[in-house]
């Protein structure tokens, strides 16, 4: 002989109300992606071999950018022309991430060529190089744009 037991109530066993707490389901399935996300990013980008770029512009700057191009060992990684809501938000204090991916351990060359469009229309480029050494930890690398001089600043981020 077979039973079937109902593993939680039916419809009609709670006044109409259905027996599945959904908002309960929604934040573990939103826990569950987010979970998910982590790992990927492990698996895909995992600290050995971690770098990431990214690109902001120093304080009381009114530079307009009109484009930058990133290599990294003579592989170009990243081309992105800027529309003016991007350079508007880089002016006020936005970041943008350039690039992220993987090197192997060991020296690298980071080159960036940034373009401005200057008051006349004209355009002006500005070419910055950096050397680093990939070690067991993600590197992470914020290249600064400033009017006056242009530089490339290695912090942390978290």
């Amino acid at each position: 002989m077979l039973a079937l037991v109902p593993a939680s109530p039916s419809y009609s066993e709670t006044n109409g109300k259905p027996g599945v707490d959904v908002e309960a389901l929604t934040l573990e399935a939103v826990d569950l992606i987010s979970r998910l996300q982590r790992l990927e990013q492990q698996l895909l980008y995992p600290a050995h071999t971690h770098v990431s770029v990214f690109l902001s512009v120093a304080e009381n700057s009114q530079a307009r950018l009109h484009s930058a191009s990133l290599e990294i060992d003579d592989d170009r990684v990243n081309d992105h022309i800027y529309t003016l809501k991007e350079t508007s938000a880089l002016n006020a204090g936005g970041i943008q991430r350039l690039y992220t991916g993987n090197v192997l351990m060991g020296n690298h060359r980071l080159r960036v060529s940034l373009r401005l469009v200057q008051e006349d229309g004209s355009v002006r480029t500005h070419e910055l190089e950096y050397k680093f050494t990939k070690d067991e930890s993600a590197e992470n690398i914020e290249i600064i744009f400033d009017d006056v001089k242009p530089h490339i600043l290695v912090q942390s981020r978290g």
